[in-house]
């Protein structure tokens, strides 16, 4: 099966809203983005005061996905920081080592010439 012809989806289940069970997202094609756009939630708040009050599910959809995104970005923050206070770790650990080796060095150097 030619993997270039299937569409990225996403199916969101165990959702916790009342009216939707599942919801199946149909992202775009790939393509290479320079920066990633943010959503104007202004514009889009305006837009579902103007809606008819018989709009629940697509109400209840747009929150769903909303919240999906948003938990994906903090998802993305999170791993970033635990990255950066892994490198830091790791350079203090590269700065430790470096020292006790040449404590040692210095160490043996003494005992060899008593």
């Amino acid at each position: 099966m030619n993997q270039g012809s299937l569409k990225n989806m996403v199916v969101l289940k165990n959702l916790p809203s009342n009216i939707v069970e599942e919801a199946i997202i149909i992202l775009k094609t790939n393509k290479k983005i320079k920066q990633n756009e943010k959503i104007n939630l202004n514009k889009n708040k305006e837009k579902v005061e103007k809606t008819k009050e018989n709009d629940y599910i697509l109400k209840e959809a747009e929150m769903i996905i909303m919240n999906y995104i948003t938990k994906l970005e903090q998802k993305k923050k999170e791993r970033n920081e635990i990255q950066k206070t892994i490198k830091r770790k790791c350079k203090n650990f590269k700065k430790c080592i470096i020292i006790m080796s040449m404590i040692l060095i210095v160490e043996t150097i003494l005992l060899i010439l008593k």
